[in-house]
């Protein structure tokens, strides 16, 4: 087995000094980006403070955890409220609306059988 034994150590070589370390670095870089580009992808306002959140976790393990979670919260206006579309808030008032010409079509016919029911007694 003396005959492959300098092709295994070149190979072992190759390995440890090239494969090893381009393989690692796209993975370095490949985790410091997601949470920018998961924030980008996203329309978040602060996709750029994201990146730079993640980048720095990946240097130091501790904020690129809190960057996933921050490119996953949905956005906040100045005074906390979160920002909702506009058509999605036209939608929900709509439904509101119905609900509520619903509630108020059941109470008038409650009133009108609860006023039958006292003119029968």
């Amino acid at each position: 087995m003396q005959a492959p034994g300098p092709i295994l150590h070149w190979f072992t070589l190759f390995l440890l000094l090239i494969v090893f370390p381009l393989v690692g670095a796209i993975i370095f870089y490949s985790l410091g980006s997601l949470p920018g580009r998961i924030a980008a992808s996203r329309g978040h306002p602060q996709a750029a403070a994201i990146n730079i959140c993640g980048w720095m976790g990946a240097f130091t393990l501790v904020l690129w955890p809190i960057a996933i979670v921050w490119a996953y919260l949905p956005p906040r206006r100045a005074d906390g409220v979160s920002a909702v579309d506009s058509d999605e808030l036209k939608s929900v008032l709509a439904g509101i609306r119905q609900a509520s010409h619903r509630i108020n079509a059941i109470e008038a016919q409650l009133q009108a059988r609860s006023g039958m029911r006292g003119a029968q007694s």
